[in-house]
């Protein structure tokens, strides 16, 4: 679908990594995008590079200003993009960059919608990938998402340039300017369509956040809690929970986060100066052993800018720190001693990647006889779209079963030769149940709830299914593995440290 696409790219002393955020764009398939670049009082040889690119393809121009920060140079690009006629408008930072069909994929859902996003693949600060994505959320984010945490990195998503008129980045602030602008959208009622792809890559860089986490905690804190305030003004209580428990829950989830971020780039054994943090800020005053894994996982990523792997050696650098953390924790009553131990196994199993699942799985699958009979999967959530990909992309014929989940997710799995897909509540074509019957099932991560609506699904449609294969009982199984490293780390460790 051609449109008018503008990128703006802000660039302050970016000159090591530039080039390649052009390069993506070089290499799109969506074609019809011009780049302008704002030069924010880059003393780097970054212009120079730009200045190539701009000789070498006429969709590429700069423009210079005095330094005003990040949302300040995203507001001169976005004025450009709407002076010039844009009707979509993007913002990518200097040192990220697009996967080469991310405009081809977002362009259409952000026409239609207003805006669109993706998942992202998040790297260190050499560009190398850490293996780990932060994929698609939820088929539309509105307010109501948006509440517990921004959902996706400012390069996943693109805009209708109409929905950006009457709105800036806040120069004021000194970061979360992305949330405290898309909880302002989001409050005029945009909605984004998701987009189930990784659209881009997502650099991390542990030197530009370490030591200001206090600082990103209290602006979070404040931008959400005075959004929050605004939509009750505003009449949206009617509609979604915008109590003081959810509000408490949702900052108390990112405190917390911060808080970890903290305490693992701090030496101290105490941890004094990330319990200080998290006491000063809005949370729910106990922490259950799930919360502190997610935290966790999060702080690694984010702040750590490493993968929560364990191999014998990366985790060396973070387990001992995040016990330590965690007993401090249990110091000020946040959670309870003997909930540091379920946090782990929590954690272990919270780190397993979904490829070894899915690798299982359709190994066991194959044992099964998929390869000829082939799959069925049930549920077309998140794992159970990337297991129907998976079986097709190996030539499988995919069947996927799915009249209980929202309309909305089973539509994010693209049509693909190999899969065919039951409607809500529609029956099965005889033909159909006869290509399938004995196929092994999968499901993905179901809910007893969802796994009961599944069962009656399989029912209704009058398969008569082979063998059952399930995504919890192999990740239980990985995180049990999992679990034992840690033991034998942290014991390893006390052992030697005597």
């Amino acid at each position: 679908m051609p449109a008018n696409l503008t990128v703006v790219v802000p660039m302050y002393n970016s000159a090591a990594t530039v080039a390649a955020t052009l390069d993506s764009l070089l290499a799109q398939t969506f074609a019809d995008w011009s780049c302008v670049v704002i030069n924010d009082g880059s003393s780097d040889d970054g212009p120079s590079i730009v200045e190539r690119y701009a000789a070498r393809d006429g969709r590429i121009t700069m423009l210079a200003q005095p330094n005003r920060g990040l949302p300040g140079a995203r507001n001169t690009g976005l004025e450009h993009a709407l002076n010039t006629g844009a009707e979509l408008v993007h913002f990518l930072d200097a040192d990220d960059w697009m996967a080469p069909d991310a405009y081809r994929w977002l362009a259409p859902a952000a026409m239609e919608a207003g805006a669109s996003y993706g998942g992202y693949e998040l790297c260190g600060p050499t560009g190398r990938p850490l293996g780990r994505q932060s994929p698609m959320s939820a088929p539309y984010v509105g307010l109501n998402e948006q509440i517990d945490w921004n959902r996706a990195a400012t390069h996943a998503m693109l805009f209708r340039a109409d929905v950006l008129k009457a709105e800036r980045f806040n120069e004021s602030l000194s970061c979360v300017e992305d949330y405290d602008m898309w909880l302002r959208l989001a409050l005029a009622g945009l909605r984004l369509k998701g987009v189930d792809r990784i659209v881009c890559g997502y650099r991390l860089r542990p030197d530009s956040m370490s030591k200001k986490f206090a600082g990103m905690s209290a602006t979070y804190q404040a931008v959400l809690s005075r959004h929050v305030r605004a939509a009750r003004d505003a009449g949206w209580g009617e509609r979604i929970d915008l109590s003081e428990a959810r509000l408490a829950k949702a900052m108390g989830g990112v405190n917390l986060g911060y808080a970890t971020m903290d305490a693992l780039a701090d030496p101290c054994p105490g941890k004094a100066r990330a319990a200080a943090l998290l006491d000063s800020r809005i949370h729910s005053g106990r922490f259950t052993p799930a919360e502190l894994a997610q935290a966790a996982s999060t702080a690694l990523l984010l702040g750590s800018c490493v993968a929560p792997d364990l191999d014998g050696w990366a985790e060396r650098a973070w387990l001992a720190s995040l016990r330590r953390w965690w007993v401090r924790c249990a110091e000020e009553g946040w959670t309870g001693f003997d909930e540091i131990e379920p946090a782990f196994a929590e954690l272990a199993t919270k780190i397993v990647h979904p490829d070894p699942i899915v690798a299982a799985m359709l190994e066991e699958a194959a044992l099964a006889g998929a390869g000829e009979l082939g799959l069925v999967v049930l549920g077309a959530e998140r794992f159970g779209r990337r297991l129907a990909r998976s079986a097709a992309r190996r030539g499988w014929r995919v069947l996927v079963l799915d009249d209980f989940s929202e309309p909305a997710e089973a539509a994010c799995l693209e049509p693909h030769p190999m899969l065919a897909a039951l409607p809500g509540g529609a029956p099965l074509d005889a033909a159909v149940r006869g290509a399938f019957d004995g196929a092994p099932v999968v499901t993905g991560l179901m809910s007893d709830a969802q796994r009961r609506a599944g069962d009656d699904c399989v029912g209704r449609s009058h398969l008569r299914p082979g063998s059952r294969i399930e995504w919890r009982a192999h990740r239980d199984a990985l995180g049990r593995a999992n679990l034992d490293r840690i033991h034998a780390a942290l014991s390893s460790r006390m052992a030697k440290a005597g």
